[in-house]
């Protein structure tokens, strides 16, 4: 009865350990990732700063960066617009005028995916010019549903 006991609790703490299967949804499951420091963004295509890969189900997902803004004065605002894709929120983001000032901006978003895939964040200067993304976070957490 003993060995059976003990077989019981070794497969019961394997399945808590090891967390849901490949096809289930990660409910109850964090991902997170850091940006590379000093990453230059600039008006070409958007620049992606974080990306996890995720089996299908519903996730809240937090990003916040840390920019500095050009050393060349600009005509017009430095602007960043970021996505939180699929299908979050985008933002843009006016840092103003001022050359080689610290901003930060933060995203949040909710998606359902239909099948594994990716939820990252995406940057670019909205204005031209070039921006240094100092550092940064997407974190993406797993729920049972979204209403």
């Amino acid at each position: 009865m003993m060995a059976r006991h003990s077989v019981w609790m070794k497969l019961l703490l394997f399945a808590f350990l090891v967390g849901p299967s490949s096809g289930e949804a990660a409910q109850g499951r964090a991902y997170d990732v850091s940006f590379v420091p000093n990453t230059l963004i600039n008006g070409g295509p958007p620049v992606v700063l974080g990306s996890v890969a995720v089996p299908a189900g519903s996730y809240v997902a937090f990003a916040r960066l840390q920019v500095l803004t050009g050393s060349t004065a600009p005509g017009n605002s430095f602007r960043l617009d970021c996505d939180l894709l699929p299908d979050g929120e985008s933002v843009v983001y006016r840092v103003g005028q001022e050359t080689s000032a610290e901003r930060y901006v933060t995203l949040n978003g909710a998606v359902t995916l239909a099948s594994a895939g990716s939820i990252r964040i995406a940057c670019r200067d909205g204005n031209g010019h070039t921006d240094t993304v100092l550092s940064g976070k997407l974190t993406v957490i797993g729920v049972s549903t979204i209403n």
